[in-house]
């Protein structure tokens, strides 16, 4: 795929600069466009990649256009984005959620004669290597030339050695309300339940045992990252509110067995647990990956 050009639209943001780098380390002629001119510059000339000015100086000649913006923004610059690219052209996201921008792909796909590809990928922007690392891929249409075109898209990243799971729409956006809204929620609950105790964290920290400690860094480090990113991947998921309803009914029964002191309960809900997780591959050895996590801490401290 050398010698392609694709132009990346939000490439001066995080992500967007992760993949100028990809795409110009692997021979692509790589443009990228963003709102703020001044930020847009600077970028391109760190990255030693070429900035448009305007959308359409963009993607006039663009072979692939990677969209790379805020999920709210994504459906609005996906349609203004098509009817400037030429004909055979591939449109991919990388957004967080699929339902929605999967409808719009296949209404543009009746007008024009493009390629639509929705990506996920499963990292953020500090990555320095794809290796073994995961990105979720749902194919949409396009020419004649569709499944050579993804293909080839595809076939780079693998030999990266990133992971490609194929799915779709419907079991993307589920699937992702459990592993990043879920977690995500957790950690903000955790650190606001600890701050309404009135106790600092480093006060706290001298109390704790490993679990709390592992438990504090993991959140602490969830919590550094964006604010609007975070938001809109729980409240832009229409499947997220059912992960709530059960968590809210969840809490009620456990609040219950406390309350009651209900041993037999306690025990049920924790075997459940246990029974539910020890068919996960890395079960066997989570204690381990626990005390080396621990290890990574005391060395960091000491």
């Amino acid at each position: 795929m050398e010698n392609k050009q694709i132009t990346i639209i939000g490439g001066s943001g995080g992500m967007g600069q992760v993949f100028s780098k990809y795409f110009k380390n692997h021979g692509f002629q790589v443009t990228i466009f963003a709102r703020d001119l001044n930020r847009l510059r600077k970028v391109a000339k760190e990255l030693e990649v070429n900035f448009a000015k305007t959308l359409e100086e963009g993607l006039n000649n663009a072979d692939i256009v990677m969209i790379s913006v805020p999920i709210s923004s994504t459906i609005g610059v996906i349609k203004k984005v098509i009817p400037y690219l030429k004909n055979n052209a591939l449109i991919c996201d990388i957004t967080s959620l699929k339902s929605e921008i999967y409808e719009v792909y296949k209404q543009e796909l009746n007008k024009y004669p493009i390629n639509c590809l929705s990506l996920h990928p499963m990292f953020g922007p500090g990555i320095t290597n794809m290796q073994n690392y995961m990105m979720l891929s749902i194919r949409i249409g396009g020419t004649k030339d569709y499944n050579i075109l993804v293909d080839d898209l595809l076939e780079l990243f693998r030999s990266d050695g990133l992971i490609i799971i194929e799915t779709t729409p419907e079991i993307h956006d589920t699937k992702i309300a459990l592993t990043l809204g879920l977690p995500h929620m957790f950690n903000i609950l955790f650190l606001n339940l600890l701050k309404r105790s009135n106790n600092s964290l480093n006060e706290l920290t001298r109390f704790t045992g490993t679990t709390f400690l592992l438990q504090k860094v993991f959140a602490e480090s969830i919590i550094q990252r964006e604010m609007e990113m975070f938001g809109e991947i729980q409240m832009e998921n229409p499947k997220f509110l059912n992960v709530i309803n059960d968590l809210v009914s969840l809490m009620n029964d456990y609040k219950h067995v406390i309350e009651n002191k209900d041993k037999e309960k306690f025990n049920e809900l924790f075997i459940d647990a246990l029974n539910y997780s020890k068919y996960d591959v890395h079960f066997k050895r989570s204690y381990e990956y626990f005390y080396e996590f621990m290890k990574i801490l005391k060395k960091k401290e000491d």
